[in-house]
């Protein structure tokens, strides 16, 4: 199946689940709404597909010349000059965590409290096989491909790291998160919020008690 398809199906399984949850609690009794509500197991799995996914380009430029105007920096571009653009696209996945850490579930007066780990970055991947990169080199220089390897190192490991504090795709994730946990209680009648552990301040703020 492809990763495009993976929403649709994620939020169609939520849907079909709460809705059979929602008549089955009405012909059991609450027994049933109450636990498909407090499933643990079965949140953690719809909030770990949950995951956001983005594509975009990374880009690094590397020269030698500094373009100061002098004398010896127009016979370094002439004759040593080594610069590099590299732009590549890149597939970040974002989402929450759940093998080392656990969410919980509180319920009361048809409201549900979760609490999740922040979501994170889990993978990060440089499309190599479609890189554009443009090369200068003075007359004296020649191509080096172990150069080429080393300014691509240089790339992926500095955009990894702004990608795993880019608050804009944090919060984007989040709201994913929320939207399709939202969607999961709706059929049952429940009030939901979600909560991430790292906008926890004080448990004063809680809305159950």
């Amino acid at each position: 199946m492809q990763k495009s398809c993976l929403p649709l199906v994620v939020a169609l399984c939520v849907v079909a689940i709460g809705v059979l949850a929602y008549f089955l609690g009405k012909k059991n009794g609450t027994k049933t709404v109450d636990h498909m509500a407090l499933n643990v197991a079965f949140v953690q799995e719809i909030a770990e597909l949950s995951s956001l996914e983005v594509q975009g380009t990374a880009s690094i430029k590397t020269t030698n010349i500094t373009n100061d105007g002098s004398i010896t920096d127009a016979l370094k571009k002439m004759f040593m000059e080594h610069t590099m653009n590299v732009s590549i696209p890149y597939i970040a996945k974002y989402g929450v965590d759940l093998s080392t850490q656990q969410l919980t579930i509180e319920e009361k007066n048809k409201q549900v409290y979760v609490v999740i780990p922040p979501p994170q970055l889990l993978s990060y991947e440089l499309r190599l096989d479609r890189a554009d990169a443009l090369t200068k080199r003075g007359l004296l220089v020649n191509t080096d491909e172990a150069a080429y390897r080393v300014v691509e190192k240089k790339l992926y490991t500095e955009t990894r790291k702004q990608m795993e504090t880019y608050p804009a795709y944090m919060e984007q994730a989040k709201e994913k998160i929320r939207k399709v946990l939202e969607r999961y209680y709706a059929p049952m009648k429940y009030r939901v919020t979600v909560v991430f552990k790292d906008e926890i301040k004080s448990k004063v703020n809680r809305p159950l008690y």
